[in-house]
């Protein structure tokens, strides 16, 4: 019964109207002679309350001119901006992390009392990776303690692209298995490599170890950052190569059928739904054994 009423509590069932909530800064009324400078509004949509219309009182120091404006908003929602940050979390973890869909996330936001178009839920997407890119760059230094405390990190380089569009090279610890760094680039050459080698580098130090496949450039780039540093090669891609040279003829077939039949697209799709299953049952598991 508490887990029924609970889901049956948000925004569209606990307000007729839109709710106006008062935010005022408590350093203001904590310090000097304030008075008010002015009051503004916005709205503001967040998955606890839904959409809620923001009324923020600012103050002004009748001694200095410092303004004050409240903190807990600015936690909230980014300025000049409705939708939270927890919006923009949720939209993130189901676009790249839960492969759904814009439309299946409208579907979902709409069930938590949060109107949202498909054209938002791209636009909060974009906006995710750029949050979550200005937080990596801010926490490097908390990165590196960390792997120092471990012993070091373990470098994993490779890169991917689809058809002529440019590779995605990207870095990461293969211990803690974080990405460290990633660049766009148009071909694995070693002179483009070598800067992105650096940077690494100079932002986390030396590896411990390498791990890449066999390619030239990579080969070649990291000879010249990384001097002397155990280097060995993915066993993953090692074995790929081996059984393309082994069995190329049979997998050239094997994918001539299946565009013939043009199935790719339904395996895809069939891989997807397979992936989003194992994610539920994953999250189902952790629940029941929580409850345990």
């Amino acid at each position: 019964h508490i887990e029924k009423v609970v889901e049956g509590v948000c925004a569209g069932n606990l307000f007729f109207e839109m709710p106006t909530v008062h935010f005022f800064s408590e350093e203001a009324f904590c310090f000097g002679n304030n008075k008010v400078l002015k009051t503004r509004e916005k709205k503001v949509v967040t998955l606890d309350i839904g959409a809620f219309r923001a009324k923020e009182t600012i103050m002004q120091s009748e001694d200095d001119g410092k303004v004050y404006t409240c903190r807990e908003l600015k936690s909230l929602a980014p300025h000049r901006c409705t939708f939270g940050y927890d919006v923009i979390v949720y939209v993130g973890y189901a676009l790249f992390v839960h492969c759904r869909s814009e439309k299946d996330i409208v579907s979902e936001l709409a069930r938590k009392n949060i109107s949202i178009s498909d054209r938002e839920v791209s636009f909060l997407g974009k906006k995710f990776v750029t949050y979550l890119a200005v937080a990596h760059r801010e926490s490097r230094q908390k990165i590196r303690s960390a792997m120092d405390q471990r012993g070091g990190y373990i470098l994993h380089v490779d890169g991917t692209c689809e058809g002529d569009s440019p590779h995605l090279f990207t870095g990461l610890d293969g211990i803690a298995e974080v990405v460290l760094d990633n660049i766009k680039i148009p071909s694995e050459q070693s002179e483009l490599l070598i800067p992105f080698f650096e940077k690494i580098k100079g932002q986390y130090g030396d590896p411990i170890a390498l791990v890449h496949d066999m390619g030239k450039g990579i080969l070649s780039a990291i000879a010249a950052v990384f001097p002397g540093t155990p280097d060995f090669i993915c066993h993953f891609h090692f074995l790929r190569d081996i059984g393309k040279d082994l069995m190329e003829d049979e997998y050239k077939k094997i994918r001539n059928r299946l565009k013939k039949h043009k199935i790719r697209g339904s395996l895809r799709r069939m891989a997807k739904s397979l992936e989003r299953t194992a994610v539920q049952d994953r999250k189902v598991m952790v629940e029941t054994s929580t409850e345990n």
